[in-house]
């Protein structure tokens, strides 16, 4: 039998310096092992090492065998052109050579200053694809202001598995940025790399679509609800959110990430969506708000409501309500599935 779990975990910050390396970082599989509803045990001694141990919960079923479904990945448009800042030269060659196989045009630099003067020559360049965490005295925030200085059309996409705070406050992604936690996958980075750059597409005179945003995802089931959709998530734990994010957009889906209410309504007022996956404790109110949002002004809409503590009482008239789905945290990758497919049936 293994011994006990631990009552309490206190993971450690990173001892490595900028440009050395963070792997995918202590935070994260953290969160990866408790949304996955497990323990973790970190053991060290001077002169012994250190013991990680994680508990991952057991079952008796029989393995489902799935049947191989390969979404295919987005490709480039218009002869679309990235520009890659990793100083990783294994991480950099490894993505170039992803996103030139899905038919980008990629330009490279190994730090920000020198990606910097790959913007600053004046090449055409479409999203700045960046690490957070690099080498030298210009940091990669600063690198993508300046891209948009001299660049205003340009998208920024930043990676990393360790965030530093350099773009996330108190849990949260400062407004406007988009990330992708390493590791990714190559299905991963193509969906996000396609949404990132749509972000940019319209202009301002051109009118907002009437009805959700689509997409063609290959062999998918006709029968299969999770056929792709647009999906909106309002939760303000950065961590949660990214994880749930790149589920959903491996299934096909599109997914615009925020964090609280007031970002919330702007996006509902400017796109439809097909579902809303709300918490209920955001930073700036309830997540009720947005719910009686939806329920007074989007019909075509269903929500998926999630929250760390059982909620049921307070919303029980809205569960009469067939749009609306309530799964408490926490809950596995599984259960918000069904609960996001009930939703889209509805």
């Amino acid at each position: 039998h293994p011994p006990p779990y631990p009552q309490k975990c206190i993971l450690p910050s990173t001892t490595k310096d900028p440009g050395q390396g963070t792997g995918l970082g202590l935070s994260m599989v953290y969160g990866f092992v408790k949304q996955s509803n497990g323990h973790i045990n970190i053991y060290s001694e001077v002169g012994e090492g250190t013991t990680v141990r994680i508990y991952l919960p057991h079952t008796r079923q029989n393995e489902e065998i799935l049947a191989s479904e390969t979404p295919t990945a987005p490709q480039s448009m218009a002869n679309e052109v990235i520009l890659v800042v990793e100083d990783d030269d294994t991480v950099r060659a490894t993505s170039v050579e992803l996103l030139s196989d899905l038919g980008y045009t990629i330009l490279e630099a190994s730090n920000a200053d020198n990606g910097l003067a790959i913007v600053n020559s004046g090449a055409k360049i479409d999203l700045l694809f960046t690490d957070v965490v690099m080498p030298g005295a210009l940091k990669s925030q600063e690198l993508a202001r300046r891209a948009k200085q001299k660049l205003p059309s340009i998208q920024v996409l930043f990676t990393s598995g360790y965030t530093q705070n350099a773009i996330v406050h108190a849990g949260r992604l400062d407004e406007g940025v988009e990330l992708i936690a390493k590791p990714f996958t190559r299905e991963g980075l193509a969906q996000k790399i396609r949404n990132v750059l749509d972000l940019g597409r319209p202009s301002a005179s051109t009118p907002m679509p009437s009805a959700p945003l689509t997409c063609e995802v290959a062999n998918h089931d006709e029968g299969d609800a999770l056929n792709c959709k647009s999906i909106l998530i309002v939760e303000d734990q950065i961590l949660v959110r990214k994880i749930l994010s790149e589920m959903l957009e491996e299934l096909g889906h599109r997914v615009v990430g925020t964090g609280t209410i007031r970002e919330a309504k702007e996006k509902l007022s400017l796109q439809n969506f097909h579902v809303v996956v709300t918490d209920l404790g955001l930073p700036d109110g309830s997540g009720l708000d947005i719910v009686q949002e939806v329920m007074d002004n989007n019909r075509h809409v269903s929500v998926v409501i999630s929250s760390g503590r059982d909620a049921s009482n307070d919303i029980t008239d809205m569960l009469c309500n067939s749009r609306i789905q309530y799964l408490e945290k926490p809950y596995s990758i599984n259960a918000m599935k069904i609960a996001i497919n009930k939703a889209i049936l509805m």
